[in-house]
């Protein structure tokens, strides 16, 4: 029996790869030969209606997954089609792992899910490269499954953070401050939003004088509350490898230095103020350079200070609601052009029953004010160096200088420039 060239069997080509590929060339009509022949030729002793009927799965396999024809797969004892599992471990340290997996189409863009179903621990692991393709199984009892082959390349995680373990050391390890002059006859309010502060880009001895101006307004006079907000791209990365939280690549920083600056800075001030004032409110607010890394050091201000009330909350709007005054703050990397609106549909009540009315963003390093049906929507400057994603996007020539506003039971009394 003569067949074309093509269709030969090739040289270390294995018997199933073989079979699958002869019987797709029967069904396209690529050679001239019944079932029976087919049969002879793969020398299979079965009914060529038989071999006729499993082509039909063949063909859907290897018109799904033409690739996968480049690698080995496997027949068990009952005929069906199996696809081989490989993992291989690079010089690199790198592991390559190839699997075929059931997933939903979300399931096969989460990095989380990719690493866990590969059987490696999201918090020790880093995806570097997955490539998902459907992948028809035949089986004679179930027929046709659509699974994914799933590749994918993964690397020990050097760098990686792990909130949970830091957080148990920070409780062990951290000293708490307590208040040390109880008082209760404090009247106003001081709002203290320190927006964009970039610590790493920005260190303790440029912002000292920041700190020195603030140390004194909150030594000034005795406060009913004294307000932090907390966060706001506080530090200039999310991890250690220069990213910020959605990954993307900017300079890296010295995180062990601007964590340390950072702290530093804030146990001062609030050390200082629950001193100062009846009791200190602090709330963290979520941004887009260091959303994981600016919880955690809110979270270990919270063990720090014990008698400091702590909102850690990670929603990207929050309102802040002291007598007549209703605050509400937001970082403005996500809906700024609706904050008004926003704060409206989340905040409504309280706004409405305020006497004075202030919404906060910061984000763009730049400072402006509008006035909207009585909410002043207001985007705070940063006294932070300009770091190159911000000049390399024009956000340059502004005025260097935080905001820090002073509040009456009913008014606003002062905004002071630090």
């Amino acid at each position: 029996m003569i067949l074309p060239e093509n269709l030969k069997r090739r040289e270390n080509e294995s018997d199933i790869k073989y079979k699958v590929r002869l019987c797709v060339a029967k069904l396209n009509k690529d050679i001239d030969l019944d079932w029976v022949e087919i049969n002879q030729i793969l020398g299979l002793n079965q009914s060529g209606d038989h071999t006729r009927k499993l082509a039909y799965g063949y063909k859907e396999i290897y018109d799904d997954n033409p690739d996968l024809f480049e690698k080995e797969i496997v027949e068990d004892d009952k005929g069906d089609l199996r696809y081989k599992e490989t993992i291989e471990i690079m010089s690199d340290g790198s592991h390559k792992s190839d699997k075929l997996l059931r997933m939903s189409d979300e399931q096969s863009k989460s990095v989380e899910f990719l690493l866990e179903a590969h059987g490696y621990d999201p918090s020790e692991w880093e995806l570097t490269n997955a490539k998902n393709n459907i992948w028809n199984v035949y089986s004679k009892q179930d027929g046709i499954q659509t699974l994914y082959s799933s590749k994918i390349t993964a690397k020990p995680s050097v760098t990686g953070f792990n909130v949970d373990d830091f957080l148990e050391k920070a409780n062990n390890k951290i000293v708490p401050i307590h208040i040390k002059n109880k008082i209760g006859d404090g009247t106003d309010l001081l709002e203290l939003p320190l927006y964009d502060m970039h610590f790493g880009v920005n260190d303790y001895e440029y912002y000292r004088p920041v700190r020195d101006a603030i140390l004194e307004k909150i030594k000034s006079k005795r406060w009913d509350k004294i307000f932090f907000i907390i966060g706001q791209d506080l530090l200039h990365n999310n991890n250690f490898k220069g990213e910020t939280s959605s990954g993307t690549p900017i300079e890296k920083v010295d995180m062990d230095k601007a964590w340390e600056d950072a702290f530093k800075f804030y146990c001062e001030l609030i050390n200082e103020a629950q001193n100062n004032s009846n009791s200190v409110d602090c709330s963290y607010s979520i941004a887009n350079h260091d959303d994981s890394m600016a919880w955690a050091f809110v979270k270990c201000l919270e063990i720090k200070f014990p008698d400091v009330n702590f909102d850690t909350s990670k929603k990207v709007r929050k309102a802040y609601v002291w007598n007549g005054v209703f605050i509400g703050y937001a970082h403005g990397h996500k809906g700024a052009n609706r904050l008004h609106e926003n704060f409206i549909s989340d905040f409504g009540k309280q706004m409405a029953l305020a006497d004075i009315v202030e919404i906060h963003s910061g984000h763009l390093h730049t400072e402006k004010a509008k006035d909207k049906f009585g909410v002043l929507v207001r985007t705070l400057s940063t006294k932070g160096k300009t770091d190159s994603w911000h000049e390399d996007n024009g956000f340059v020539g502004a005025n260097k200088r935080f905001q820090v506003f002073e509040y009456s039971p009913t008014d606003l009394k002062a905004i002071h420039y630090i």
